[in-house]
């Protein structure tokens, strides 16, 4: 690992954020770039008013608060740079002021992690905001993305969720590329039954023998059938972990349509750390 990105809304500074981007590059000696994103369209869109007859769009209210919340940008760059300068020193600025979801994407494309706090958000609709944006940014992005909470605790003890999936395999291949199985011990797989009285995991003679190759220590738990989100959310919050290691929805729009993410729904209800990934 070589490059982590920790992204901010540009006026809600994260400090949940830095410290574990911090901590993740000192680990592995990487560079930490700080995505500072900030768009008043997507915040409050655009004022429109007719004049004669023909609509157009009022800029002046957006001017006025491009002016201030700038203000408000440079304070969180600022907070940035002194906690690099002052526990990792290793660190570049990215300022963007067009599409907050593209400009990620594209700066996601040479990284190898996104972290993201959990209060990023880009409109005063905060909770549906920060949804929407995590949402968007786990089906584009093109590296793994770990989304913290405010007072993350360091990683020592890992949780896998495995379902027999591709992206659920992907997701722990590229978690253990990542964050190498030699420096931390406990490791468990967490898998909800497939079907009522089940207690077996999908493909478990295969999954087991290429787990056992990566990790030396591992245990199993197999929850009982359900839906997949709450109830993985419900064991991980009453059992010790510092980071879930999950697969995301792909790119596939029906699919999103059709059906609610089980990382969505993980999201939404963990305390944790949460790294994920698509193929």
């Amino acid at each position: 690992m070589k490059k982590v990105i920790v992204a901010f809304d540009g006026l809600h500074f994260s400090k949940g954020a830095v410290n574990y981007a911090i901590q993740l590059a000192k680990d592995s000696g990487s560079v930490i770039t700080g995505v500072f994103l900030h768009d008043l369209y997507y915040r409050y869109g655009a004022s429109a008013t007719v004049l004669e007859g023909q609509p157009y769009f009022d800029a002046s209210p957006l001017l006025k608060l491009a002016e201030e919340e700038e203000v408000e940008l440079n304070k969180s760059i600022q907070q940035f740079e002194w906690y690099c300068k002052e526990f990792y020193p290793h660190y570049e600025v990215v300022k963007d002021m067009g599409i907050p979801d593209y400009d990620l994407v594209r700066e996601s494309r040479f990284a190898d992690v996104i972290i993201v706090g959990g209060e990023v958000s880009f409109t005063e609709e905060k909770q549906k905001a920060n949804n929407q944006f995590v949402k968007e940014l786990l089906k584009d992005a093109e590296c793994p993305v770990i989304v913290v909470p405010e007072d993350p605790d360091p990683i020592h003890h890992i949780t896998l969720t495995y379902d027999g999936s591709a992206s659920s395999v992907f997701a722990i291949k590229q978690f253990l590329y990542l964050f190498p199985a030699k420096r931390y011990k406990e490791f468990t797989v967490v898998s909800v039954a497939e079907k009522e009285g089940s207690m077996t995991i999908p493909r478990e003679e295969a999954f087991i023998n290429f787990l056992k190759k990566q990790v030396s220590t591992v245990s199993f738990e197999v929850l009982p059938h359900g839906n997949p989100g709450e109830t993985l959310a419900n064991y991980i919050n009453t059992h010790r972990t510092s980071i879930v290691v999950m697969g995301s929805y792909g790119r596939n729009v029906l699919s999103r349509i059709l059906h609610k993410s089980t990382s969505e729904e993980l999201l939404e209800n963990l305390k944790v750390p949460v790294f994920i990934t698509h193929i």
